[in-house]
């Protein structure tokens, strides 16, 4: 069905992605879900999710591309075990402050982007995925609530608490070359 609106080259788009990182996905969700039933429910509904934001894809071949698809079947995965497990996030129940400071602004050179990515990458996985989403694609808070399926505020706080990690290490890393 979801098919139906989108044109022919996204569709074509859609089964490139499914034959090259199916796999991939279904390795994704299990690790997370140990049944093979709802991990592939779960690489159905990232197709899905993917069908909605289809624009954002640039190369399949792209490391950022499998990123953001991992991203997106992690959470889905994750969202899927939790209902299971009848589980409610803490995060959404959180207060909301005011920091507007956008980390994207920020011009970095190459080593010290490499630098920010590990770190990232050793970050808590709620952390990174807002943290990719945000710096790396450009979504906002709302389209980032929507691909991870979690409330505005719990993106906005999940981001928050990133951008503040993130800070935290920008600041160190400064104060070792002063």
């Amino acid at each position: 069905m979801i098919f139906l609106i989108l044109d022919s080259e996204n569709v074509l788009l859609l089964e490139e992605i499914y034959k090259k990182y199916s796999k991939f996905m279904y390795k994704v969700a299990y690790n997370i879900l140990h049944n093979k039933y709802d991990t592939e429910d779960a690489v159905q509904q990232t197709i899905i999710k993917l069908s909605s934001c289809i624009e954002k894809i640039g190369d399949i071949e792209d490391k950022k591309t499998r990123n953001f698809i991992g991203i997106i079947c992690r959470n889905i995965a994750v969202n899927i075990y939790n209902k299971s497990k009848k589980y409610v996030d803490v995060d959404e129940y959180d207060d909301i402050s005011n920091d507007e400071g956008d980390l994207s602004l920020i011009i970095i050179d190459r080593e010290n982007m490499e630098k920010i990515e590990k770190f990232i990458y050793s970050l808590d996985k709620k952390y990174q995925n807002v943290l990719f989403l945000k710096l790396q694609y450009g979504y906002n808070i709302r389209e980032i609530a929507d691909i991870l399926e979690i409330s505005y505020t719990a993106a906005q706080k999940r981001l928050e608490r990133g951008r503040n990690k993130l800070k935290e290490f920008l600041k160190k890393e400064m104060n070792r070359y002063e």
